[in-house]
């Protein structure tokens, strides 16, 4: 059987989904995270070649049978990584269809929105992507959180509620319903606790706790910290949305463009998606925020088929060309 396969390669999860040419699901499976960034070139390849293995088995699906990829992945921030990470996937065994490998912030852009707009994403880490309406691109933000990237995102949020703890145990503030459950939860006590968390996280932001769902319960709880927390991931994320509607001057070319949103820190909180659509209106007043309805890898199986589809509709035109 002939199939697509599409592929959501995210700071936590890798999710890989086959259909049938004609968009039809066949399977779908979630895997460890295939992160350049933080792994070598032998474990990165292992495990994709392993994610999408265990995809195909749910369909007995054969490698020679696949008709295009598309794989959206965090990890391209630059052309150097865009051509490691495409030149990995080349190398998967029995792999030899047209693939399409983008970051994972224009998989969303284009699953939200249709490829129009912006789309702005927080989820591990955050980034804004956007597009004109005669087909110029840009991105904003991005960058390593040890260069004070990722702002807003959840590991930013992380960060932010550790740094709070911090403050705790130097005894600056009381002990409200984030550090309690911080420190239940998590079993950070101490100061040799909170070190060895940051420590790990510093290596890589995925080995941060997660810490995002327990200051969203805080602040619900009325913790005036927790509830300051969000609302500053809320103002960053704004930021980051007016750093690339600036760069691409959208706002001149299309000022009912569309603001896709993105990534479980933004779209499962109220406040910080909230606050967000507040800032948003004040400054984009005909601006629309366009929510979620399907998930990436769903996004990126649409993408594959649209693409074979044109693929196909070209070497038709062209063989049609050459009878005549």
């Amino acid at each position: 059987m002939k199939f697509v396969l599409g592929i959501d390669s995210g700071g936590t999860n890798y999710r890989v989904m086959a259909s049938d040419l004609e968009g039809n699901r066949l399977g779908s499976y979630v895997g460890q995270p295939a992160n350049l960034h933080y792994l070598g070139p032998e474990e990165l390849l292992r495990r994709i070649e392993e994610n999408i293995s265990q995809c195909l088995k749910l369909f007995s699906g054969k490698r020679e049978d696949m008709e295009y990829l598309v794989c959206g992945t965090t990890g391209i921030d630059s052309e150097e990584n865009a051509a490691q990470i495409e030149g990995c996937y080349r190398k998967l065994d029995g792999i030899c269809c047209p693939m399409k490998i983008v970051n994972d912030a224009e998989l969303a852009h284009y699953t939200v929105t249709g490829g129009r707009g912006v789309l702005i994403l927080s989820g591990t880490g955050s980034i804004a992507y956007g597009t004109t309406p005669d087909g110029r691109t840009g991105r904003a933000g991005g960058w390593p959180l040890s260069i004070l990237g990722d702002e807003g995102s959840g590991t930013w949020v992380t960060k932010m509620a550790l740094r709070h703890f911090g403050r705790w145990l130097d005894g600056a503030v009381e002990r409200t319903a984030m550090v309690e459950k911080i420190s239940s939860e998590f079993a950070i006590h101490t100061r040799n606790d909170l070190i060895q968390t940051a420590l790990a996280g510093g290596k890589n932001p995925a080995a941060f706790p997660p810490l995002g769902g327990l200051v969203n319960q805080a602040a619900k709880e009325g913790d005036p910290y927790a509830e300051r927390i969000l609302t500053g991931a809320a103002l960053e994320l704004f930021h980051i949305t007016e750093d690339i509607v600036c760069a691409l001057r959208l706002e001149e070319a299309e000022p009912d463009f569309c603001i896709g949103v993105w990534g479980s820190n933004l779209v499962k909180s109220e406040i910080v998606l909230g606050r967000f659509s507040e800032l948003i209106q004040e400054r984009y007043p005909k601006a629309q925020i366009c929510l979620p309805v399907k998930e990436a890898v769903d996004g990126a199986v649409d993408m594959a088929v649209q693409l074979l589809q044109e693929k196909n509709k070209k070497l038709n035109l062209k063989n049609k060309k050459l009878i005549e």
